[in-house]
């Protein structure tokens, strides 16, 4: 039984091309620090979500605290996205970012405007999820106008 060289070159190569797509990030690349800076933005978002939709008790006061969270992190990620070419590492952003760079800074400023009307909110005092539920929506909406847009 003989094989053909072309049926064994073919998923060696495929195998050799997958093991350079996974793995995460090097935490000292644009990437991997762009990264950290998101995963902070969801542990302060994700329970504003939470106790929004009923799935964690409602606490007005640690939503003031996640909203002076997102507040304090609102300027991090942006310098994280090196222009195309500038990183050999796996990134989700779209070429669009630099293609596009009046929408691409558009998203931005509609999310910290998002992320300061929450907060300007928040610092009156939070007594019930209807107070703050708009600029919650506002601020996800921010978030997902930007992964639409400009991410894979």
């Amino acid at each position: 039984m003989s094989v053909s060289l072309p049926r064994i070159l073919l998923p060696a190569a495929l195998g050799l091309a997958l093991v350079g797509c996974g793995g995460p990030a090097d935490p000292d690349s644009p990437e991997g620090k762009r990264q950290a800076v998101f995963k902070q933005f969801l542990q302060h978002s994700e329970p504003m979500g939470g106790m929004l939709s009923g799935r964690v008790p409602f606490d007005g006061e640690a939503l003031a605290g996640h909203a002076e969270g997102l507040a304090e992190l609102v300027e991090a990620p942006w310098d994280y996205f090196p222009e195309p070419g500038d990183s050999r590492q796996r990134n989700a952003a779209l070429p669009d970012i630099w293609q596009q760079p009046d929408a691409w800074q558009q998203a931005i400023a509609d999310y910290r405007q998002a992320v300061a009307d929450l907060l300007a909110v928040t610092r009156e005092g939070v007594d019930s999820p209807e107070q703050v539920a708009a600029p919650v929506a506002a601020v996800q909406q921010g978030c997902k106008g930007c992964h639409d847009g400009f991410r894979r």
